[in-house]
This record gives C-alpha cells, sequence and structure tokens, in this order.
C-alpha cells in the first residue's frame, strides 16, 4: 500500500518536470518599450543576454510566459486574448505574465480567462482598490504574485492577510514566501473582518 508522504513526494516530482518544462522555453520579453497599449508594445521579443533562443514553429513561439513590464500601459488589455492566439503556439497554456512597472489602476478582467497562470507579477502600478484582487480568485493555479509599490500597499495596512483570506493557495506574495504563520494570522484576520471579505469568501468561512 502507497504510503501518504509517497504520494506527496510523487506529487512534487510530478510538479517538479511541469514546472521544468514550462520553463524550457524562455518567456518572450516586450519590456521597455514605453508603451501605452499592447500593439505598440508587442513588436519583435526580445532573449536576455546569455538566455536561451526563441523557438518557432511556423510563425509562433513555443513559450509560456509574456513579460509586458517597464512600458505605460493601462486600461482592460481586450485584445490580450487575440494576440496570445497569435504568437503563442499554446496560448491556453500560459502560466506566467509579467506586467509590473506600469499604469494600471485596476487588475485587467481579461486576467480571469488566464486559468494556467501561475506567477503574475503586477507589482509597481497604480492599483489603489483592494477589492481588484477579487478578480484573481477564479485563478486556481496562480501561486505567485506580487502587488508591492501599488498604492494600496500604504492604504491598507493589512493588505497581506486580505490577499491571503482570498488566495489561500498562494506560496509567495510580494516576493517572500508564504509561510504557515502567516497563513494562521490570516485565518484570525478573515474571521475578525469578514465585513472586508467578498460575500463568497465570508460562506466558504462558515464551512
Amino acid at each position: 500500500m502507497t504510503s501518504s508522504l509517497g504520494l506527496k513526494r510523487n506529487a512534487l516530482v510530478v510538479e517538479k518536470r511541469i514546472d521544468n518544462h514550462t520553463q524550457s522555453y524562455p518567456p518572450l520579453d516586450y519590456s521597455f518599450h514605453n508603451a501605452q497599449k499592447l500593439e505598440d508594445a508587442v513588436a519583435e521579443p526580445r532573449v536576455s543576454t546569455g538566455g536561451s533562443k526563441l523557438v518557432m514553429e511556423g510563425d509562433r513561439y513555443h513559450s509560456y510566459g509574456i513579460n509586458l513590464n517597464h512600458n505605460a500601459l493601462s486600461g482592460p488589455m481586450d485584445t490580450f486574448p487575440e494576440f496570445l492566439q497569435k504568437t503563442l503556439m499554446n496560448p491556453f497554456a500560459l502560466s506566467s505574465l509579467d506586467l509590473s512597472f506600469n499604469e494600471f489602476t485596476d487588475i485587467p478582467t481579461i486576467i480571469t480567462r488566464l486559468s494556467s497562470l501561475k506567477y503574475f507579477y503586477f507589482h509597481k502600478n497604480m492599483l489603489s482598490d483592494p477589492a481588484e484582487v477579487q478578480k484573481l480568485a477564479s485563478l486556481r493555479e496562480l501561486k505567485y504574485l506580487t502587488l508591492h509599490g501599488n498604492p494600496v500597499e500604504m492604504n491598507v495596512p493589512y493588505l497581506r492577510s486580505y490577499v491571503l483570506s482570498l488566495l489561500p493557495d498562494l506560496r509567495s506574495l510580494n516576493c517572500t514566501p508564504v509561510t504557515k504563520g502567516d497563513r494562521q494570522i490570516s485565518d484570525v484576520w478573515s474571521v475578525m473582518n469578514k465585513n472586508l471579505l467578498p460575500k463568497t469568501s465570508n460562506k466558504n468561512l462558515k464551512k
């Protein structure tokens, strides 16, 4: 009979293989274009010096990551799905998206359609409403999130507990690993601040 420890180890091995496969192709880098619109940012993608070469099949790339950091992007990014379809061999497998150092005042709703997203970098934007984080609750694969450097960080002193209440499966928040203590504090905070959480989260707390 397979022990629970053995099953856990097997699961970690499988997950590591998935992560290694995802990282075997470099992300498409569209950073530092000072672009205000997505269409202005997505010229020829770059690869960092010394990085792996981009792999193409036809006119599309094998990649699981998109870097759009250090631009001047804002707004809903409605054309992003079409861009992914045109650019990636497997657009539905996008696992990493970097929108840091832009001018977003909210999290684009289109992000909620990226069901395989595991890494989402959103630091150094103009986000001020903590309720925007609720949009990410539907992303079941999301494990790594950054929000630091947004106005919301200064406006909401309980931000870490709030985010972990909405996204309990995160492994890292703002480049800091989520610890057992973080989860315990978040659980206590959630019970004491039900009025600050969306109704769906309140229902989960009662179960």
